[in-house]
């Protein structure tokens, strides 16, 4: 029996949700420092979001604080992220266009699929390869920003360490979708069996 003092707490009403929320509001603001030419502050930024990605997670186990919210937001938050990082990138030279349009396509068919067949979320767990990517892109990222900085002048190789990261975490972000994809056709074909 639940007492009046007693509050249930709301299923979206959690600290890594709250750490998710941050990261939407980052986004905007390290491409704002990006464009505006404060590499070192953008780099500080790139490194909050990082660290708050894999904090909302950490949280969400350690303090049994697991939303359907949560997991909806998570990835959204994801792929904006690496989205905006990519596209800022490419806007002062760093890095090639094609990243950005490997990226972005992938995405877009994940959203055209789970919007025509869920409507919404399909409530997939995350994938070791999209781990293992968002990795991959959350390091060779800030690094490929390093090297635009004061304190990396003149050392080419740290840029180059940097791309290798990013192809690498640019064609797992294809596996990921891959994979991603299938099991949203697993998922669609098992909804739409007869009981």
């Amino acid at each position: 029996m639940t007492l009046p003092s007693q509050r249930t707490r709301p299923d979206w009403q959690t600290w890594p949700n709250a750490i998710t929320a941050v990261r939407f509001v980052l986004i905007p603001v390290y491409v704002a420092l990006v464009v505006a030419g404060h590499p070192g502050w953008a780099l500080v930024s790139l490194v909050v979001l990082g660290v708050s990605d894999w904090a909302d997670g950490f949280l969400a186990r350690r303090l049994h604080q697991e939303s359907a919210l949560g997991k909806a937001l998570d990835p959204v938050a994801d792929r904006l992220a690496i989205i905006a990082i990519v596209l800022s990138l490419v806007l002062v030279d760093l890095l090639p266009w094609i990243v950005v349009a490997v990226v972005v396509a992938v995405d877009l068919v994940l959203v055209l699929l789970s919007s025509a067949w869920f409507r919404g979320s399909p409530d997939l767990r995350v994938t070791w390869t999209g781990k293992i990517r968002s990795a991959l892109l959350f390091v060779g990222l800030p690094v490929l920003l390093f090297s635009s900085t004061s304190v990396a002048a003149g050392q080419d190789w740290i840029r180059v360490v940097a791309l290798v990261l990013v192809w690498l975490g640019t064609v797992g972000h294809v596996l990921a979708g891959a994979q991603y994809a299938a099991g949203m056709s697993r998922k669609h074909r098992a909804d739409r069996a007869p009981a």
